[in-house]
């Protein structure tokens, strides 16, 4: 009897030594037995791992990690990030939103102040292109020799809308220039037709407005804004260079203001 108990001891002690070890050991419940060999040896392994996890963000060096910091914008996390101070401090910066950064670049932050436009009143900018297919030299009133080349002669004016009655509108657009206050009249010569005509077309466009808008001042105490002046100014010699362009030797354009 007492040999058999003994062989049965032994077999028992072998079975629970060669027993394989389950990696996900859990922690014994009520109704379980304590297996201290397994639980103990579970919880070095996840002590273990957890030391090498440590050392492991400890010697990457910091540009390898997801939080470190970067002045490239492309680059950053969407999310939250920490920076990285000079004396190790740490403060946490807000996710930039790009939509908020898009609808400042195209419609202003919400701090620009708009510029307060007077009220002119509605006015036209009435003009003709001249053009002559040589460049005459005269002496006087006396043409003493010509030459290969473009001549051309820009004339443009402002009328008010009050001026624009039945019988004007009645007129041909080269006549309606003639009723207009302070017609400028700008002449260029070249050999190329294009900037010849851009040339005059220009001179004769700017000089106009800046008349004008001298005159409306002293009229009524109106000032028309300088960025009118310029944006007018643009599609007046845009129109004019364009028609001034076109084989012939005579165009109108029209360029009205209705701010």
């Amino acid at each position: 009897m007492l040999v058999q108990n003994c062989y049965t001891s032994g077999a028992v002690a072998y079975e629970r030594r060669s027993r394989p070890f389950i990696s996900s050991a859990r922690p014994p419940t009520p109704f379980q037995p304590v297996d201290q060999g397994n639980w103990r040896t579970s919880n070095h392994l996840l002590e273990a791992s957890a030391a090498v996890v440590a050392l492991t963000v400890i010697l990457i060096p910091p540009s390898a990690h997801a939080f470190a910091d970067t002045t490239d914008a492309s680059k950053m996390p969407s999310v939250a990030f920490v920076h990285r101070q000079a004396r190790g401090a740490t403060t946490p910066l807000a996710p930039r939103n790009p939509l908020a950064d898009l609808s400042a670049g195209l419609f202003g932050t919400g701090n620009d102040v708009a510029e307060e436009r007077d009220p002119i009143t509605p006015f036209t900018l009435y003009g003709t292109s001249f053009k002559k297919y040589l460049i005459e030299q005269l002496q006087g009133e006396k043409i003493i020799s010509r030459s290969k080349g473009f001549t051309v002669n820009a004339c443009v004016g402002a009328v008010e809308v009050t001026q624009e009655t039945p019988q004007f509108q009645g007129l041909p657009t080269g006549d309606k220039a003639l009723y207009a206050k302070n017609r400028v009249c700008r002449k260029s010569e070249g050999q190329d037709l294009k900037e010849t005509c851009r040339s005059a077309c220009e001179s004769a466009c700017t000089a106009s407005l800046e008349i004008y808008g001298q005159q409306v001042t002293q009229e009524s105490g109106f000032t028309l804004l300088a960025s009118d002046k310029a944006r007018m100014a643009r599609s007046c010699t845009r129109n004019c260079s364009y028609e001034c362009g076109k084989p012939g030797k005579a165009f109108d354009f029209v360029i009205p203001y209705r701010r």
